[in-house]
């Protein structure tokens, strides 16, 4: 069962256009790829209702319009940018959630800020990047959703605070009931957690695939020169002072000095979304 169920989701800005249809599984972490444009907060406000949008979408099998009290409870967002007022303080911002969900769990809220140091009596506006990253997670988890729609959550987070953002994400799932949808640009962060990868192009779904099987799917090639035979194979050729790299569904590639591994998600990421340079 899909945690959510995109069906012709559109929003039309006259420039851009976002049209998509997407199951998103139940019990599993998807990460949202593409480049910048490509429309990935565009889909997660839409989700989220913040965006004027047509199509349809179930979450958990359940649809959003006539079902809205019920839905808003089980799903919680975090936006690429903080939603609440930076004057305010995290023991104020408290009083509000609770009084807006009354599942919030305030055993759970004062064990994640005493853990990783948060301050409940300063204004969110000094908190570092990090630290708001992890305030607004924080927030998100302690409604008890089914669904976490995570948008750049660890965009502008140094390498520390991510791990804790990424642990955090980690915890949530394991209760196997729960579903992420993962937006970001650091493909390494993918690496490490998700189960199923969904490119966007141009507000289109280009592929989405579990992520074992896609990077099991393809071949990262790396050779001082192109055969013709290689040209042919080659899906999204980059150069450098090295030589050229490119993917294949080719298993075998033999020539000499040629080098062949299995890549990572940042290296489909450059060579299916870049644009080719031969």
């Amino acid at each position: 069962m899909n945690g959510l169920e995109i069906k012709d989701l559109a929003v039309d800005y006259g420039n851009f256009k976002l049209c998509v249809s997407l199951g998103v599984p139940r019990g599993c972490v998807t990460g949202l790829v593409g480049r910048n444009g490509a429309g990935k907060s565009t889909l997660i406000k839409a989700i989220m209702r913040q965006e004027e949008a047509s199509g349809d979408i179930l979450y958990n099998g359940i649809p959003f319009w006539g079902n809205e009290t019920e839905v808003l409870r089980k799903i919680a967002c975090v936006f690429d940018s903080p939603h609440f007022n930076g004057a305010i303080k995290p023991k104020r911002l408290l009083k509000i959630m609770k009084g807006m969900y009354p599942a919030f769990d305030e055993e759970r809220y004062h064990g994640l800020m005493q853990r990783f140091g948060l301050p409940s009596d300063k204004s969110v506006r000094t908190f570092s990047t990090g630290m708001k990253r992890k305030f607004a997670l924080i927030l998100a988890l302690c409604q008890k959703p089914d669904i976490l729609l995570l948008d750049e959550p660890t965009s502008g987070v140094d390498p520390y605070d991510r791990g804790a953002v990424i642990d955090l994400i980690q915890e949530f799932m394991l209760d196997e009931g729960h579903t992420v949808l993962f937006s970001t640009h650091i493909t390494e962060d993918l690496d490490k957690i998700a189960d199923y990868l969904v490119f966007l192009q141009d507000g289109k779904v280009l592929l989405a695939e579990e992520k074992e099987t896609l990077c099991e799917s393809y071949r990262l090639v790396q050779v001082p020169e192109l055969s013709e035979e290689m040209k042919e194979q080659a899906v999204g050729v980059q150069k450098s002072m090295f030589g050229y790299t490119f993917l294949t569904k080719q298993k075998e590639v033999s020539g000499e000095n040629v080098l062949v591994k299995t890549p990572t998600v940042e290296e489909i990421f450059v060579h299916l979304l870049g644009e080719e340079r031969i």
